[in-house]
C-alpha cells in the first residue's frame, strides 16, 4: 500500500566477504594441525597447518580485491502494473573495468519476501579494450508479480562470486533502484441496470463510450426533417451513418462513491508507513485487510461506472489523498491517473469534524455508493444524510471476520455495527468480509440497481 524499502544488508554498494563451509573447514583443520604439531614437536604438521590456514585467507583477499566497475540500468515492461499481474523486467549490465568478469551469480533485490529474485549465472563480461570506451554488456531478464499495491523500489542488483577453490564467497550490490508503481486489482464487473437513467438515454451513452470523442457529446443520429446544414460529417464518417449537431449539449449522469478513509473506522489497521496527501502534508498510514477490500471495490466500481457513461466523483471522509483525480471522467487518461493515485491510498488520521470541501446534496439522479468497515458515529451520521429520496444508495460494509466483533481503538468498549442505522436511513446495505470476491458483492449491487429501476 505504501512506499516500502528493501530490508537487506546489501542495499548499498558494499562488498561483503565470508568463508564457505569448505574454507571454514580448512581454517579449523589448519588450527588443529598447528596445535598438534606444536604439542607433538612435528614440523610437518606445522607446515601443513600454516598452509591450510593461508589458503582461505588468501582466497578471501582475492575475492575482496577483485575489481568490479559495473553500471546497471533496469527497465520494466510496464512502469505501472496491476497487483497480481506479471511484468517483465530487463536489466542491462555494462562492464567498465580493465579486467573481464566471469563466474558471477546475480539476483535482483525485491522489497518483499524472499527479498531477491532467483539466482542465476551472469554471462561472461569481457574487459575494456585499451583507453577506448568499449565495454562488454549482458542483458538479464526475469518475471515480476507484485502481490500488493503500492510504490516499490526494485533493486539494487546483487552479485556473488567465489575463488577458484570455492573457499571464500564475495557478495556486493551495484546500481540504483527502480521505482515500480503497483495499482490495485481491478475486477471485471457485470453491467448494472443504470444506463437508462442517464439524461441522454442508453443509446447516447453507449455511443460516447465507443467513440470517446468530444464531437459525440454534441451530435445525435439524423432524423427525418433535420436540415442538411446541421450534418456533422466527421462524426458521420466515424459512425457510418448521418449524425447532426445537437442544439444543446446534455449533461453527464453522475455517480458518487463515498469512501471511509478514517483510520478509526478500521480496527484491524496496523501502522507501517506514511502517506503524502495532495496538500503536500505527510500523515501516518496503516495497512488493513478490510481497507484493501474497500480499495479494490473502489477501483473496480469507479472504472465500471465510468465505462457505463457516468461521471464518477470520489468523496473521502478523511483528508483528501486523490485531489484532482477524485473525479473520474470518460477519458482513459483520467482512469489511469485515478488508479495510479490509489497505489498509495490508505486510511489516515483526521481531526474530529474534518470533512474537507462541502459536498453537494444531489447526485443528478445517479447512484450513491458507500464503502466502509466500522465507521465512526460521525461518519454514520454523515452517510445518513446522503440517502436522498429517489436516489439509489447502496453501502458495502466490510464486517469483521472475528467472532469478538469490532472495538474502539482503546479496546475498552464495543461499537454497534452501522448497517442497521444506514438501513433505517434508506440505504441498501450489502455486508461482506475482507476475503469475499468483489465481483460477487457487485452482483448484489446489480440486483439492487435493477429493483430500483423497476420501481422508478
Amino acid at each position: 500500500m505504501s512506499r516500502l524499502r528493501p530490508l537487506r544488508a546489501l542495499s548499498v554498494a558494499l562488498r561483503v566477504v565470508r568463508l564457505t563451509n569448505r574454507g571454514s573447514t580448512f581454517l579449523v583443520l589448519g588450527g588443529v594441525a598447528l596445535v598438534a604439531g606444536y604439542a607433538a614437536g612435528m614440523p610437518i604438521l606445522l607446515y601443513a597447518g600454516c598452509f591450510a590456514l593461508a589458503l582461505p585467507l588468501m582466497a578471501a583477499v582475492l575475492v575482496r580485491s577483485r575489481e568490479s566497475a559495473l553500471s546497471v540500468s533496469r527497465q520494466c515492461a510496464f512502469p505501472v502494473v496491476e497487483a497480481g499481474t506479471t511484468s517483465l523486467v530487463t536489466v542491462r549490465v555494462d562492464n567498465h573495468a580493465r579486467t573481464g568478469l566471469r563466474g558471477v551469480h546475480w539476483a535482483d533485490g525485491l522489497p518483499w519476501s524472499p527479498w531477491a529474485t532467483a539466482s542465476g549465472w551472469m554471462p561472461p563480461l569481457s574487459a575494456r579494450v585499451g583507453g577506448l570506451n568499449q565495454r562488454s554488456a549482458a542483458q538479464l531478464s526475469y518475471s515480476l508479480t507484485p502481490r500488493d499495491r503500492g510504490i516499490f523500489e526494485i533493486g539494487p542488483l546483487l552479485l556473488q562470486s567465489s575463488d577458484p577453490l570455492s573457499l571464500a564467497l564475495g557478495s556486493w550490490s551495484v546500481g540504483a533502484v527502480t521505482e515500480l508503481t503497483v495499482t490495485p486489482r481491478v475486477v471485471t464487473l457485470t453491467q448494472s441496470a443504470l444506463l437508462a437513467q442517464s439524461g441522454d438515454g442508453e443509446a447516447r451513452v453507449l455511443q460516447r463510450r465507443s467513440a470517446g470523442d468530444d464531437d459525440d457529446a454534441m451530435t445525435r443520429e439524423y432524423r427525418r426533417g433535420d436540415a442538411m446544414r446541421r450534418v456533422h460529417w466527421r462524426a458521420s464518417a466515424r459512425h457510418g451513418s448521418l449524425m447532426v449537431r445537437q442544439e444543446e449539449q446534455h449533461s453527464y449522469p453522475e455517480a458518487r462513491i463515498i469512501v471511509d478513509t478514517r483510520i478509526a473506522g478500521y480496527p484491524d489497521a496496523s501502522r507501517n508507513d506514511s502517506v503524502r496527501l495532495s496538500s503536500g502534508a505527510v500523515t501516518a498510514a496503516a495497512r488493513s485487510p478490510r481497507f484493501e477490500w474497500v480499495v479494490s471495490m473502489l477501483a473496480s466500481a469507479a472504472v465500471q461506472l465510468k465505462r457505463e457513461g457516468f461521471l464518477v466523483e470520489i468523496i473521502e471522509t478523511g483528508p483528501s489523498q486523490l485531489a484532482d483525480a477524485s473525479i473520474v471522467h470518460r477519458r482513459a487518461s483520467d482512469e489511469h491517473e485515478f488508479l495510479t493515485r490509489l497505489a498509495t491510498f490508505g486510511p489516515v488520521d483526521s481531526a474530529p469534524g474534518w470533512w474537507g470541501e462541502p459536498v453537494p446534496s444531489t447526485s443528478a439522479g445517479g447512484p450513491v455508493l458507500a464503502l466502509a468497515a466500522h465507521p465512526e458515529p460521525e461518519t454514520v451520521s454523515y452517510l445518513r444524510r446522503q440517502a436522498l429520496p429517489g436516489v439509489l444508495a447502496v453501502a458495502f460494509v466490510v464486517e469483521s471476520s472475528s467472532s469478538c466483533g469490532d472495538f474502539t481503538r482503546s479496546g475498552d468498549r464495543a461499537r454497534q455495527p452501522a448497517g442497521d442505522e444506514l438501513r433505517d436511513a434508506g440505504w441498501k446495505v450489502i455486508s461482506v468480509q475482507s476475503f469475499d470476491d468483489v465481483g460477487d458483492a457487485w452482483t448484489s449491487f446489480v440486483a439492487e440497481s435493477r429493483a430500483h429501476r423497476d420501481n422508478n
